[in-house]
């Protein structure tokens, strides 16, 4: 049993996009062998994370890399971003 702990500062705006889409595409493989629907789910984040934006003081953002913060979907990118650069590390 290995027990890892990570404290990142800024994760979801540093996490780089094509990381996060071979992440998805890792576990999507790994998890279904549906492979219409795994190239579906892939050009959906791709879609997501081209139109990520954020709003601060009646004002738009677009980062640059990353996913916004507040973003619904940050959590689960940046989990399955985290988790698939751990297994390339053990």
């Amino acid at each position: 049993m290995k027990l890892i702990t990570l404290d990142i500062k800024d994760l979801y705006t540093n996490l780089p996009t094509t990381g996060i889409i071979n992440a998805t595409k890792f576990w999507l493989h790994s998890k279904s062998h549906n492979i219409e629907e795994n190239k579906q789910i892939i050009t959906l984040l791709k879609t997501i994370m081209e139109q990520n934006s954020f709003q601060h003081n009646d004002n738009f953002y677009k980062p640059h890399k990353g996913v916004a913060m507040g973003s619904p979907v940050s959590g689960t990118l940046a989990e399955m971003y985290l988790q698939n650069s751990l297994m390339m590390v053990m």
